[in-house]
């Protein structure tokens, strides 16, 4: 059996190869300079490659140093998982929302699912904080920033 580190080492090395191999067909313009548009995400995905690497070799280190399999490291694991996953559908349910409802309206009910999500009481106090951290978050980029989001119904 795989020890976890050795498991996320290789999710690693996958996600950043696949980071290197999507930025390879970054297309560069005239204004671009030396580095390019794709030498930031080239420098990351070799980045995540070389520490998923890293991962891996000290979990195989540790496995074949200590000479013993763990059984009980990957006990629990699964409702983790799926709790991983359940954020990751929050987040995709914002993605699909987001146009029709707007960013600000959207973001709100984002903070405000995922705190509940995480075991906090829905009550006025959570409305409250879920619309002052969208507020601050449209804030930030729609007047700070400069940044167009969707307004959606509003």
């Amino acid at each position: 059996m795989f020890s976890r580190d050795f498991v996320g080492g290789l999710a690693a090395v996958v996600t950043g190869s696949l980071y290197f191999f999507l930025s390879l067909n970054l297309r560069s313009s005239a204004l671009a300079d030396s580095v390019g548009p794709a030498g930031l995400p080239k420098i990351l995905g070799g980045l995540m490659i070389s520490l998923g690497l890293i991962l891996c070799a000290q979990a195989l280190y540790r496995s074949i140093k200590s000479n013993r399999l763990e059984t009980n490291e990957w006990h629990g694991q699964g409702r983790r998982i799926l709790r991983a996953f359940g954020l990751l559908c929050l987040g995709v349910g914002y993605l699909l929302l987001v146009k029709t409802l707007g960013y600000a309206l959207s973001i709100a009910i984002l903070l405000a699912l995922v705190a509940v999500y995480q075991g906090a009481s829905a009550n006025w106090h959570l409305a409250a904080i879920a619309s002052v951290g969208a507020g601050t978050l449209w804030a930030i980029f729609v007047l700070l920033l400069d940044v167009p989001m969707p307004s959606g119904i509003f």
